[in-house]
């Protein structure tokens, strides 16, 4: 897989993450006629405020017309909110991928390949599009949907569709699946315009516990 395509992975990863605690932190701004959307940030909201750090194991699975079979890829996470990711991946090969406000930077050991951009301006973006919005503003850029779904376990499933065309050109579809216990972020699928699809999967997830120093500092 390119460095083009793990760039857009990982910022796909940071827009879906933003996205989840952009709308968690939105309640304030519901609407007249409140829907299950409203509802479910609303009660979050208190529990967002109380987040600093999250670990997890992930499965990162993506499918495209181009693939015979979907690519599974696994391994660890740790984020810091609002801005910092680590993805280890374990398999199917080792690599490293650090994001942060102006950075993204990856590391294949295997492969003795390094890749580092300057993603300052897609940060900008993310920003301008998810996290600085009402929930009122949030409608005015998606189509959103929010359903309860009770299986394989009880989550709440947001599907937003972009009405912008700028959003459209990179993102057909951003879906969400938040525990309806816990309100943490269970899992994320994009859908790019070319039919492509990305799911990441969290699982055994952890909060607020100490990160050690230099997590996020690239190697060498």
């Amino acid at each position: 897989m390119s460095s083009g395509s793990h760039a857009r992975i990982t910022v796909g990863l940071r827009l879906g993450a933003a996205t989840a605690l952009a709308l968690v932190t939105a309640a304030a701004g519901r609407a007249a006629q409140p829907d299950l959307f409203d509802e479910v940030y609303a009660r979050a909201q208190t529990q967002e405020a109380t987040l600093r750090t999250m670990r997890a194991r992930f499965t990162e699975t993506t499918e495209s017309s181009l693939l015979r079979e979907p690519i599974v890829a696994r391994g660890m996470m740790v984020a810091e909110w609002p801005t910092r990711i680590r993805l280890e991946y374990d398999t199917p090969e080792r690599r490293l991928i650090i994001v942060d406000e102006r950075r993204l930077v990856m590391v294949t050991p295997g492969r003795h390949e390094r890749f580092d951009r300057d993603i300052t301006s897609a940060q900008a973006r993310v920003r301008k599009y998810f996290v600085d919005k009402s929930p009122a503003e949030l409608r005015r850029q998606f189509a959103i949907t929010t359903t309860r779904d009770q299986a394989p376990s009880d989550a709440y499933h947001i599907v937003m569709r972009p009405t912008r065309q700028q959003i459209r050109q990179g993102l057909s579809e951003l879906r969400l699946w938040i525990d309806a216990r816990t309100l943490l972020l269970r899992r994320m699928q994009m859908v790019f315009p070319d039919g492509d699809s990305r799911t990441f999967t969290l699982e055994d997830v952890r909060t607020n516990e100490p990160i050690p120093a230099g997590t996020f500092e690239p190697p060498g």
